[in-house]
C-alpha cells in the first residue's frame, strides 16, 4: 500500500508498514487555533502515522522513546507538510502514562513556536485498517467516540 502527500506541486510516495495499533486522544486542554477534542493517530510499523479529527487530517513520521506496551512512554511526531499546518511541518512530543490513560503534548511549529502544553485522556485499539486512505473522520470519527 503507498500513500502520498502533495509537498510545493511534487509528490512523494511512501510506503506504509503493517498496521499496528490507534490511539483516541481525548484533549481536556486544548490549542485555542485547533479546538478538536477528539483526535484519532493510526500507527503503522514503519514509523508512518495519519491523524484524523473533526479538523484535521494528514500524514507524518513518529519515534517512541521506550517501547509502547510500556506504563509511560513518549512518543515524537512530525507531521508531515500539509494545509493542517499551513504548508508547513510541525513537532508534537506527547508522553503516555498507560495506568492514568492520560497523556501530556507539547508542539511547535513555524507559525506558532510558543504553542502551551496541551494533555487528556487516550484510549489504545488495534489497528485494522491497512488502507489509510479509507480513513477519514467522517467514517471512522464514531470509533474514537465509542471509547469515551
Amino acid at each position: 500500500m503507498t500513500d502520498h502527500q502533495e509537498i510545493g506541486g511534487a509528490k512523494i510516495v511512501v510506503s506504509l508498514g503493517r498496521p499496528t495499533i490507534v490511539h483516541q486522544l481525548f484533549y481536556e486542554k486544548m490549542y485555542d487555533p485547533k479546538p478538536f477534542e477528539d483526535a484519532a493517530l493510526y500507527y503503522y510499523d514503519n514509523g508512518i502515522y495519519k491523524i484524523i479529527s473533526p479538523g484535521e487530517e494528514h500524514y507524518g513520521l513518529y519515534v517512541v522513546n521506550g517501547r509502547i506496551e510500556d506504563d509511560v512512554f513518549e512518543i515524537d511526531y512530525i507531521a508531515f507538510p500539509s494545509k493542517d499546518w499551513g504548508g508547513k511541518t510541525a513537532l508534537h512530543h506527547l508522553r503516555f502514562d498507560r495506568k492514568a490513560a492520560t497523556f501530556k503534548q507539547q508542539a511547535t511549529w513555524e507559525g506558532d513556536l510558543n504553542m502551551p502544553a496541551q494533555l487528556g485522556r487516550f484510549a489504545e485499539r488495534r489497528n485494522d485498517h491497512a488502507d489509510s486512505e479509507s480513513i477519514r473522520w467522517a467514517t471512522h470519527g464514531r470509533a474514537c467516540l465509542a471509547c469515551r
